[in-house]
Parts: structure tokens; sequence; C-alpha cells
């Protein structure tokens, strides 16, 4: 990114683009700031001028802001894509949430649009090129083969609801993180950022939930050009998913506790991210660590210059997840604190040193061993104890 970065603003009609410029003017010293009227003036400064963040209109002539954004990600993979809509039940609407970073809805005020560039800006000043590379073309992460059918079947019962949808989604870290990208965006939350899957579910509507599976922009089966077996996917999918469990029960009662299962999660997305990315070079990272020893981050930040912790914590920066979630996400490979578990970060790093444990190594050492219980306090011991009960029970 530029010592200043550029923010390109998009809209047909001259008096919204003299009314940006108006609003915006506390924003000159810290952005460079350009006007298009056009989706095809937006394109030619793009390809003269390097641009951080296009903000665009939707409804425009010829170009629509879909439109836009869809040759943006082609031709601009690394520039962040907010869309301004003024309806939320237009034909395109899926069309636009799988294209955009963020969607604001029109009109907006002034402190909502600074604050969601502001925001992405900060995202993409703290990623790095080798992140940004791998990141840059995700809009989906993969699936296990089952979810489709899963999630299909939760949304054709007779009694469907949020919470019977979410129990589905809970089992996926990718549909978990599209669902929550979604949600987060400010056009359903006016500000208030959501952890919790079934409440993101909620806000979304299962009529839009069932859209984005049938869309396959929700779910994108698992397939890596036979690079990558289906059972690292399962394994990686059971781990999230048993994370996310005892995560949940070390937090049982506080006020982090929904932050703690949503970050046990999709604690791992980044691995998702650089097996879409470059499955083949993921492929021959995994056989290194396996072979080689250490943890799996090292090999990472040698072939790709970035780890699955950084890829992961940058997308889900990008896709607006809570910052208590992304904190956990980024600590997850810390080794646990003793005594009793204060926030997040420290039930889903317990928890994560767990799971390798009990279940196997899926980013740390192989000989990976449980954390010494005299390191931990009573509470921490009979959520371990209470998650083994539970993963055993019939």
């Amino acid at each position: 990114m530029s010592e200043r970065p550029h923010v390109l603003f998009v809209d047909d009609e001259p008096m919204i683009i003299d009314g940006l410029r108006r609003m915006l003017r506390t924003c000159r010293e810290r952005w460079a700031m350009s006007f298009a009227a056009s989706g095809a003036a937006a394109l030619e400064i793009m390809r003269t001028r390097p641009c951080d963040v296009v903000v665009t209109d939707y409804r425009m002539p010829e170009m629509d802001g879909a439109a836009l954004l869809e040759q943006v990600r082609v031709e601009f993979p690394g520039t962040v894509r907010i869309i301004l809509s003024g309806q939320t039940n237009e034909d395109n609407l899926l069309r636009i949430m799988v294209l955009a970073h963020e969607m604001l809805s029109k009109p907006t005020t002034p402190e909502m649009l600074i604050a969601a560039v502001d925001r992405l800006l900060q995202v993409r000043m703290r990623t790095d090129d080798g992140q940004q590379t791998a990141v840059a073309y995700v809009e989906s992460l993969p699936s296990p083969p089952h979810t489709f059918a899963e999630l299909l079947a939760a949304l054709d019962a007779d009694d469907a609801s949020a919470r019977s949808v979410s129990t589905v989604i809970e089992k996926d870290p990718a549909a978990a993180a599209k669902v929550l990208h979604l949600a987060n965006s400010s056009a359903y939350t006016t500000g208030h950022k959501v952890s919790d899957v079934a409440q993101a579910v909620t806000l979304l509507g299962l009529h839009t939930v069932r859209g984005l599976v049938m869309m396959h922009d929700l779910i994108r089966v698992f397939d890596a050009d036979g690079a990558l077996p289906s059972e690292w996917i399962d394994g990686l999918t059971t781990h999230a998913v048993e994370t996310s469990r005892l995560a949940r029960l070390l937090g049982a009662g506080t006020g982090w506790e929904s932050h703690a299962f949503t970050a046990g999660l999709l604690h791992e997305v980044g691995q998702l991210v650089l097996a879409s990315a470059r499955p083949k070079d993921f492929r021959t990272v995994l056989d290194a660590w396996a072979s080689g020893g250490g943890g799996l981050a090292d090999h990472e930040e040698a072939a790709f210059e970035a780890s699955h912790v950084q890829v992961g914590t940058s997308l889900l920066g990008l896709w607006g997840l809570p910052t208590e979630v992304i904190d956990a996400i980024a600590r997850h490979t810390a080794a646990p604190a003793p005594g009793p578990i204060p926030d997040a970060a420290a039930a889903v790093a317990l928890a994560h040193v767990v799971m390798e444990a009990d279940l196997g190594a899926v980013c740390g050492p192989h000989d990976a061993t449980h954390p010494d219980d005299d390191h931990l306090d009573a509470a921490a011991l009979a959520a371990i104890a209470q998650w083994r009960r539970d993963r055993t029970r019939p």
C-alpha cells in the first residue's frame, strides 16, 4: 500500500459525487481520493493508478456496481471492494453480497462510510504481499463433501429454523465463516458485530441462506485437483468443531462464550485459504511438516511468506468479523497460560492444545502433549472432562 492510501468513489449521479467530495473533505490528509462517474471511468483510473479501496454505487447505467466489482476482482484482486445499495431486496442482492468485502445501505452516514473504509484500510496495512496473494481471490472456502446435502436438507425441512440450520453450519468452518461475513456487513448489522452463527442466520434469513447455498457461494465442495485428500479436510473440520465445543465449555457463563466458540470453529480457516489458492504447494508444505517436525507455520512462511494464522486473520478481518474473534484466532498457537481462563483467546489456545494432544496435530508439533494438569485451574479441568464425556457419549 502507498504511504497515503488511494480510495476511489464511483457514482453516476453528479450531485452524489459532489456530496461525497464535501462529505470526505476531512479525509484528504490521510487518503488520496479519486471520483468516477461510471464503471468504465473507474477502471480507467485503476489501470493507471493503484487503488487500495473502491467504493461504488450499485444502480448505474451500462455497467452496474456488481459488474464493476466483478471486473475489479479479476483485474485488481488486492483491491478492497465496498458497494452502496439503496435496496436489500434487489434480484441481484446475492450477487452483490459475494462480490463485496463490505456492503453499506444507501443512504449511509459519513461516519459509517469513513469507518468502513478506515477499518478495511487497517486490515490492508497489516497484510503483507504473501498474505494478499493468498487472500485476494478467496470468495468462499472449501467444505467437506457432505455439508451441501446436510445443509440443503436442513433448509428444506418442514420445521426449518435458524437454530436447526445453524446447527449444520456450525459443523463446517468454511460455511460458518461466510455466513458471519455476510451477516457482519453493515447493511445488516448497522455497526453491531455478530459472532453467533444462529444470530447471523436469523439476520440473513433462511431464504437468503438457501439462495447462497444454491449459488454455491456459501458451500463449495472441497476439490484440490487431487493434491489434497478428503481425509485432510475431514480431520481439519473435526479438529475445528471439537475445539469450538471445548472453547465454549471453557467460556460457559462468561461474556465472551460466543466469541470463544466461533474463534474455535474458525481458527484454522487460513489452512483452507492456502489449500484453495495453491493446493499442490500446500500439499508439499504439509508433507514437509509431517516429516520435518516443528510447527506448520514455519514451513508455510518459508513457502508462502505467510502462515495460515496470518492468512486466516487477514481474510476474516476483511470479512468484518468481531475483533475478539480475530484476536483469538491470531493467538491460537500460543502456549496456554497457567491459572484461570481470562478471555476467548486463552480458551481457544487451551482447547487447541487439548485437541492436538487427544485427536492428533493439525498445525503444531506432531509430538504434542496434554498441558500439565497442575497448570490448569479447577474450572478448566472440569470443562475438559465434560468435553471428553460428551464426545464419548452415544
